[in-house]
C-alpha cells in the first residue's frame, strides 16, 4: 500500500541521528560525528539528508552566517523536499508524472520567479502544500474507486468535493490545467471566496488590543511592536518579520517607517519600541554573523529574521489573531483613506485598498450604480 500523501520528511542517510536531533548536547555531538564521516565539505545537500530538526537548522544558519555556506531560501527548499515525497506517494506512475509537471510549471515556477531578494513566506509555502496534498488525495480517491484522472467525470469531482472540507476546492487550478493539457475531460471546482468583513474582529476589540500593547510593559518589546504594526498599519506578519534598519527613518524627534513608497510617521510609543529593536539587533543567537544583522525581528538562528509562522504564533499567544486583526485594521483604514493613499503609505497594491474601501462602504456605491442602470433599461410608458 502506498504511503499517505503528505507524510512527514524522514532522513535518507542511515547514519543521520534522527532520534537525537531534537535533544541538546548529545544531539549536537551526534550530528557533528555523523558529518565528520562525510567526504568533502559540508553542503546544504548533505544537511538535507538529516531529518528536519532545530539542531540541523541552527547549524545550517551558523554556517551561512559565518560565510561557510551560501544563503538560500529555506522555505522553498523545505517545500521542494516535501513535494518530492508527497508526489512520489501517488500510486499511478502516469498521474505521478502529471502532478510533478504541474507542480514544477505552476506553483513552483511562481515561487521561483519572485523578485530578487524576496523569499518564499510560510503562508505561500503552506498554500502550495494544501493544494498539492488535496490533489494527491483526489487522485488516490479516484484510484480507490477504480477510475483514473483521464476517465474522471465532473460528477465524481463534485462528489469528492461534497464529502470533505472546503479546502478541497484548492484542486481547481490543477483540474483546469489538466483539462487544458488534455490529461482529463473538462473539469473544474468552485472558487474559494474571500471572507472580507465576515472574518474580522470588532472595532472595540481592535482598539482594546492596541491599548493593551501600548501600556502592558510585561510583554516583550518585539511582540508589542509587531502587534501594533499589524493593528495600526495592517502589515502582514510576513512583511513585519522582514523589516530591517533600512526601513527606519529616525530624525530624533520623529521616526518613520518605509512601508510603501512614502515613509509613514510612527506614533508614540511604537516609535520608541522600534528604536529599542534597532539598538539590539543581535537577537538571541550565540553565533555573530560576519555582517552586522539588520533585521528588527530576529530568529534564534544566526543572521536570520524571525519566521512569519513563529511570529504569528507569538501574536496569537498574546491574544492578537493576526489575520482577523489585520483585516479589521484594513477595514478601518479603507473607510478613512483613499485607495491610492493606502497604497503609497502602507505598501499594498492599489486594488487591495480599493477592495477594502468598497467593503468598508458596504458596496453601497456599486449597488446604487447597478440600480441606476436597471432603471435606465426600463422602457417608458
Amino acid at each position: 500500500m502506498a504511503a499517505s500523501p503528505g507524510a512527514g520528511p524522514q532522513a535518507t542517510n542511515p547514519s543521520s541521528p534522527q532520534r537525537n536531533c531534537d535533544s541538546s548536547v548529545p544531539a549536537r555531538r551526534a550530528v557533528l560525528k555523523a558529518l565528520a564521516t562525510e567526504h568533502g565539505p559540508v553542503t546544504h545537500e548533505i544537511l538535507d539528508r538529516f531529518a528536519t530538526a532545530p539542531t540541523i537548522e541552527y547549524l545550517r544558519a551558523a554556517l551561512v552566517a559565518a560565510g561557510a555556506l551560501p544563503s538560500r531560501d529555506e522555505q522553498l527548499a523545505r517545500l521542494e523536499r516535501w513535494l518530492a515525497k508527497t508526489i512520489a506517494c501517488v500510486s499511478s506512475a502516469e498521474e505521478c508524472r502529471i502532478l510533478r509537471n504541474y507542480t514544477n510549471w505552476q506553483p513552483l515556477r511562481r515561487l521561483r520567479s519572485l523578485p530578487a531578494g524576496q523569499l518564499v513566506t510560510h503562508g505561500r509555502a503552506e498554500a502550495v502544500r494544501i493544494e498539492i496534498r488535496n490533489v494527491a488525495r483526489l487522485l488516490e480517491w479516484l484510484h480507490g474507486g477504480g477510475t483514473t484522472l483521464a476517465a474522471c467525470t465532473q460528477d465524481q469531482v463534485d462528489a469528492w468535493l461534497a464529502d470533505g472540507p472546503t479546502t478541497r476546492a484548492t484542486v481547481r487550478a490543477f483540474l483546469l490545467w489538466a483539462s487544458r493539457r488534455g490529461h482529463s475531460r473538462p473539469l473544474t471546482a468552485p472558487v474559494i471566496g474571500t471572507y472580507f468583513s465576515a472574518r474580522i474582529i470588532g472595532r472595540d476589540q481592535r482598539w482594546a488590543l492596541v491599548r493593551r500593547l501600548v501600556h502592558d510593559e510585561q510583554l516583550q518589546v518585539a511582540d508589542r511592536a509587531a502587534g501594533l504594526l499589524l493593528l495600526l498599519f495592517a502589515q502582514p506578519v510576513g512583511r513585519i518579520s522582514r523589516l530591517t534598519t533600512e526601513h527606519v527613518v529616525d530624525r530624533g524627534d520623529l521616526l518613520a517607517l518605509k512601508l510603501g513608497r512614502v515613509p509613514v510617521e510612527i506614533p508614540a510609543p511604537l516609535d520608541d519600541l522600534i528604536r529599542q529593536l534597532v539598538e539590539r539587533r543581535n537577537g538571541r543567537a550565540a553565533t555573530i554573523p560576519l555582517e552586522e544583522p539588520k533585521w528588527l525581528f530576529h530568529s534564534i538562528y544566526p543572521g536570520q529574521p524571525i519566521d512569519p509562522h513563529t511570529l504569528g504564533r507569538r501574536l496569537k499567544a498574546i491574544a492578537v489573531p493576526p489575520q482577523l486583526a489585520r483585516q479589521a485594521s484594513l477595514m478601518d483604514i479603507g473607510s478613512e483613506l483613499p485607495a491610492v493613499v493606502i497604497s503609497r503609505l502602507l505598501g499594498f497594491h492599489q486594488s487591495t485598498g480599493e477592495n477594502w474601501t468598497r467593503e468598508s462602504q458596504g458596496f453601497g456605491a456599486d449597488y446604487a450604480a447597478e440600480v441606476g442602470l436597471r432603471l435606465q433599461e426600463i422602457p417608458s410608458k
